[in-house]
């Protein structure tokens, strides 16, 4: 190979190798311009998040109540039953329950097995069966219902083992209210937008994103929140909070 040939060789190599860098630093800067743009494009917004509080008292109630008995004798378990359960009806119709707001679940049977002197149930023996039937009454008089699940226990004093379980507020109107306090909290969430706005002198343009939150239905002056939302339904009433996070574009 001539001189000359090593020379034009040396200066081709040299050429592609400043061309590659070129290109390199080409595509550093192009990607540094679009993530400039894109940070540039993501600080021209601002995400806030609004809240609407509301006190709500339940509109509607219920309460469930069951007979129980247990004998040696199955016959024996469902005679004391078939017995009891009319006692208990006439009870709550007496207290101004109509027939329309009670319905009764079928008779459930179980068996009650020994344990033997190691504590090992004995399956293969049944020592008694146990008979069951529920009761649920459904009223929008919330006083009279309470004052029936209050005094049912009266009916333990005429042998008869009735268990009364603690009553079920339910607010019925839910759909309206959450459209209602999806406005409220989206207002919240615009006025919270324009004051950041203000503060930093931006200006405020409309709205880009907006989400609604899981309600939160909680006991009075109770702040408990959960990622699946609250619904209580053992109290009166209750505080409904409601949530919205909004993103607004700047100006």
């Amino acid at each position: 190979m001539t001189p000359n040939s090593r020379a034009e060789l040396f200066f081709l190599a040299r050429a592609l190798v400043v061309g590659m860098a070129v290109v390199a630093a080409a595509g550093l800067v192009g990607r540094a311009l679009v993530d400039s743009l894109r940070i540039h494009h993501q600080e021209k917004r601002i995400t806030v998040t609004g809240s609407a509080t509301r006190r709500i008292r339940s509109d509607s109630i219920v309460w469930e109540a069951s007979v129980r008995s247990q004998d040696a004798s199955m016959t024996a378990a469902y005679k004391k039953l078939a017995s009891d359960m009319p006692v208990l009806l006439q009870f709550v119709k007496t207290h101004g329950v109509p027939d329309a707001e009670i319905a009764t679940s079928a008779t459930a049977v179980s068996e009650v097995h020994p344990r033997d002197q190691n504590g090992v149930y004995q399956e293969q023996v049944t020592s008694s069966y146990i008979v069951e039937q529920h009761v649920t009454v459904t009223s929008k008089d919330i006083p009279k219902v309470e004052k029936v699940s209050r005094e049912i226990t009266d009916l333990l004093d005429r042998g008869i083992y009735v268990h009364s379980e603690a009553p079920l507020y339910i607010y019925t109107n839910l759909a309206a209210l959450k459209i209602q306090m999806l406005a409220e909290a989206s207002r919240d969430a615009r006025l919270r937008a324009e004051q950041i706005a203000q503060n930093t002198g931006a200006g405020l343009g409309g709205l880009l994103t907006a989400r609604m939150g899981v309600m939160q239905i909680n006991p009075a002056f109770s702040t408990d929140v959960s990622a699946e939302g609250n619904n209580d339904k053992s109290t009166l009433d209750k505080d409904v909070l409601g949530v919205v996070t909004a993103s607004f574009a700047l100006k």
